[in-house]
């Protein structure tokens, strides 16, 4: 008997792909067949493609339509939330990103770590979906064994900027890619939020002035080390123009987002960063990150990336750590590295042992056991579910050329750049070549950015 599909979308090309693909190679070594590639592309053609065991990657209000759809195909949902490691609170987490619908949608839900499968259970939407600590394929792709992966990116990094400093910003709700998008108001004056402040309020204030602590920061390094390069990756989301008006005219500050962020981790002397997941998976690679908080504030910092990081909380703070660094006289004492190890468990699983992608693989054949053999809507279901897929397919359609909008093909391709066969099958190669694995898996080109992952016969 034939094994379920799998199917495995990715958003955001850089921070997700390699990971995902992964994840299908592993599944494709247990006789699945998995269909990855881009998540807009994917939806798009969601009604002609497979019933599946399908891997959503989170269970916020944007995903709700999509999981309906997904359930009257008949499709099985399983969910992660690639956003679910760095939050403020369980609280605010599960405000923003646990919609009952998506929530609710999943068979089962993979979770990056002990904390996460906590705040999942203290949803008063959550009805016993069986939670499982996985942990995400992304760190797998920092272990130890896998770092060969990235290492002509590593090599070919270096013989291009030499020594250099990587300033990773994370402001996509105050400097969005498309400015109308833009969700946090600029403060009416740069100081402190008046008395009585909503929660909005006051995170915007906190969060602006360290955007603006950042903007001041880019030439003043730059100036203080002038024969080392800085590298400014601004999120994805983000307006990265905001970042080319500040390095204008400074010859050692270039603005690039390229590529996985691993090898540019792998690569820098160190990484400055507040309250971003770049300051934990530098931590996993072994890097000394910088946690620059010009602001401090219980309420609205977010505390894990901070906790395995080397915390300054003022410029003169920063300009030395970053002299220690370049001089190679920085170090870590035993107590703290500790203390940053034993954070660490708490938000993520499979750091060593059974690596994440095996770990969900196991959770895709529970579900294929226990569900997907399950009767399947009947024909009047799926006919809707066919029909709500093609609507959101032309709306989508229509939306790509609208400026500003979110579904606009511009800001789509930035998230996901068009790739071919020939580099996915790379990319697969490289894996079995270095973990001696995968040497029957093939890809197959399914549609533009849209592959097949099997184990050839």
């Amino acid at each position: 008997m034939a094994r379920a599909y799998v199917i495995i979308p990715s958003e955001n090309q850089s921070r997700e792909f390699d990971a995902k693909l992964l994840l299908a190679c592993a599944l494709a070594e247990r006789g699945f067949s998995s269909i990855v590639g881009s998540r807009n592309d994917i939806h798009m053609q969601i009604a002609r493609l497979p019933r599946s065991i399908y891997v959503g990657k989170d269970i916020r209000s944007s995903s709700n339509r999509i999981s309906g759809i997904l359930k009257r195909l008949g499709h099985v949902i399983v969910a992660l939330d690639e956003e679910a490691l760095v939050y403020f609170t369980h609280q605010t987490y599960l405000t923003a990103r646990v919609a009952p619908p998506a929530f609710q949608a999943a068979a089962a839900l993979m979770a990056w770590g002990p904390d996460n499968a906590e705040a999942w259970r203290e949803s008063p939407h959550y009805l016993g979906t069986p939670i499982y600590e996985t942990g995400n394929p992304r760190v797998d792709m920092m272990r130890p064994e896998l770092r060969p992966f990235f290492a002509a990116d590593v090599e070919a990094l270096k013989r291009r900027f030499g020594r250099f400093v990587l300033i990773n910003t994370n402001f996509g709700t105050l400097n969005h890619f498309f400015p109308n998008l833009t969700s946090m108001k600029a403060p009416e004056r740069p100081d402190a939020p008046p008395p009585g402040a909503d929660w909005e309020t006051g995170l915007a204030y906190h969060r602006y002035g360290i955007f603006w602590a950042f903007q001041k920061l880019v030439p003043v390094l730059a100036a203080r080390h002038p024969d080392t390069a800085i590298v400014v990756r601004p999120h994805p989301s983000e307006n990265h123009e905001t970042w080319r008006r500040v390095a204008q005219g400074i010859p050692n500050v270039q603005v690039l987002h390229e590529g996985n962020v691993v090898p540019w981790l792998l690569a820098s002397q160190t990484v400055i960063h507040n309250g971003c997941t770049t300051g934990i998976e530098a931590y996993v690679l072994g890097g000394r990150p910088i946690a620059y908080r010009p602001l401090t504030s219980e309420k609205y910092d977010l505390k894990l990336p901070n906790s395995v990081s080397h915390e300054v909380f003022d410029e003169a703070e920063l300009l030395a750590a970053v002299d220690a660094i370049l001089e190679d006289r920085f170090a870590v004492g035993t107590a703290q590295a500790e203390e940053r190890r034993s954070i660490l468990r708490r938000y993520l699983a499979a750091t060593d042992g059974r690596m994440a992608v095996e770990r969900m693989a196991d959770v895709i054949e529970t579900v294929e056991g226990s569900h997907y053999g399950q009767v399947q809507p009947g024909i009047g279901t799926r006919l809707m579910g066919h029909a709500a897929a093609e609507w959101r397919r032309m709306q989508k359609r229509r939306n790509a050329s609208r400026p500003q909008h979110k579904s606009n093909v511009a800001y789509t391709r930035h998230r996901f750049p068009d790739i071919d066969l020939p580099k996915v099958q790379q990319r697969i190669d490289a894996y079995g070549g270095i973990l001696g694995r995968f040497q029957n898996v093939r890809a197959e080109a399914v549609d533009a950015n849209i592959f097949q992952i099997s184990k050839s016969r």
